[in-house]
């Protein structure tokens, strides 16, 4: 697992009185940590610790300490202490959920968010900066999670900027998506602060993560420039191509919030626009999402690029990349960000469908068990004794990259017992699918 790994210290039973129950931690120390006595060090606090280090069911994980080493050994970034805290069995979407009204309208309580809160300021920090060499204070200590380690990230930081100064919120789950009678329903049920804190935010999703959808972390974005955080300075947003909601997927990207909390981000070297190229004067919304890259690595999708439109009587570009369009036809957009460009052909016809028709049917194992339902992007129902089908009306455009599931953290694997690679498909036009799972994992 390689010699960072040899600096991996791990807390097997983590006692909380805030909760009542036990868990791991799971604490990465940085290459000069061991020979140089006098140094402190600054800390990032991590949720789903049992996957910041080490593989998972799926056989994926963050690889924190492989990243932060490079980093660090690049001279990119300064070192860091990692403190991954690992979820109490069954507990986690309960322990992530901070109470209130709006997560009360699609789930069931308790909610204990702020008793989780009060265990990582009131018991997990002070173990740690008593027993490592750490630098305190909010300019010093941050804070990261994914999908409900997300919300949970960004409730803590919003709550607690005295003691949290930096907070990673990546892939979050802020608004709940469900297809009742194949017509797909959004509700957001996070708090919004309605506050500038002294905080630095890096906010992202992948455009492949199904009904996480990229727009939900950039009007949340949007919203919180309204609230006076400054773009690209105290806020930053990735708009990931191609990535999906696993393990993988934040690892790939993780350098960012990094370089951006604690290193040297570098000069701009390219920039891409992503989004679709069909646009209808009816039809749906199209966004586009520039991405730069620099130097050193980092990426992240500009709020403050300047858009042009080559021919501007058939389409308008707003501030956010929103398209909109006049009159058919086709164009180029040209994007522009410190000192890079990026251009875009985009075609404008009449019309462009808001959603298509997705069916899917899935063949299952003759070992598997009578489940009502299984997961492939979508909810399916048993219909045969090996068999699930389902079908939904999904937005025009959306990117679905998914194992199938049959359960919480149960997905497919190869007949082999290896494990599977994700599936994904487009929905670009209407689509009929199927699938067969060679085997389940335990």
């Amino acid at each position: 697992m390689g010699k960072s790994l040899d600096r991996l210290v791990v807390v097997t039973d983590f006692e909380s009185s805030w909760l009542d129950n036990k868990r791991k931690l799971y604490i990465y120390l940085p290459p000069s940590y061991r020979h140089n006595k006098d140094r402190r060090y600054p800390v990032l606090y991590m949720h789903d610790g049992q996957h910041v280090f080490q593989a998972d069911a799926a056989g994926t994980s963050w690889e924190m300490h492989q990243t932060t080493d490079r980093l660090a050994l690049e001279g990119k970034m300064e070192e860091i202490i990692v403190v991954g805290i690992a979820i109490a069995p069954h507990q986690r979407l309960n322990e992530y959920f901070h109470d209130g009204p709006g997560i009360r309208l699609v789930f069931d309580p308790p909610f204990s968010g702020r008793l989780y809160e009060q265990c990582v300021i009131q018991e997990i920090i002070p173990y740690i900066n008593e027993n490592f060499r750490t630098l305190t204070g909010p300019e010093h200590t941050a804070m990261m999670g994914s999908s409900a380690g997300g919300i949970v990230t960004y409730n803590i930081g919003f709550r607690n900027p005295q003691i949290f100064g930096k907070i990673a919120v990546l892939s979050p789950y802020f608004v709940h998506t469900v297809f009742e009678e194949g017509t797909l329903k959004e509700q957001p049920f996070y708090q919004r602060y309605d506050s500038h804190p002294n905080l630095k935010v890096w906010i992202d999703m992948g455009d492949a993560e199904g009904l996480f959808m990229p727009k939900y972390a950039s009007e949340e974005a949007t919203a919180l420039i309204r609230d006076g955080f400054v773009p690209d300075d105290d806020l930053m947003l990735l708009i990931h191509h191609g990535a999906g909601h696993s393990q993988k997927d934040w690892a790939a990207r993780v350098h960012a919030p990094l370089l951006y909390f604690f290193g040297t981000l570098g000069k701009t070297e390219t920039a891409v626009i992503y989004g679709d190229e069909v646009i209808g004067i009816q039809g749906p919304v199209v966004t586009l999402y520039p991405v730069v890259h620099y130097d050193s690595g980092y990426m992240h999708t500009p709020m403050t690029g300047k858009y042009t439109v080559k021919h501007p009587e058939l389409l308008d570009v707003l501030p956010d990349g929103t398209l909109k369009a006049k009159a058919p036809g086709v164009t180029t957009i040209i994007f522009e960000y410190n000192g890079v460009k990026a251009h875009k052909k985009i075609t404008i016809v009449e019309k462009v469908q808001e959603y298509v028709k997705v069916s899917i049917h899935v063949d299952v194992p003759d070992d598997t068990p009578s489940y009502r339902n299984i997961y492939a992007g979508i909810e399916l129902l048993r219909v045969g004794e090996y068999t699930y089908e389902g079908s939904a009306q999904i937005p025009r455009g959306l990117t679905f990259t998914f194992k199938i599931a049959r359960g919480f953290g149960q997905h497919e694997k190869n007949k082999d017992g290896s494990p599977m690679r994700s599936r994904s498909f487009t929905a670009l036009k209407d689509l009929d699918l199927y699938y067969s799972v060679q085997a389940w994992e335990d």
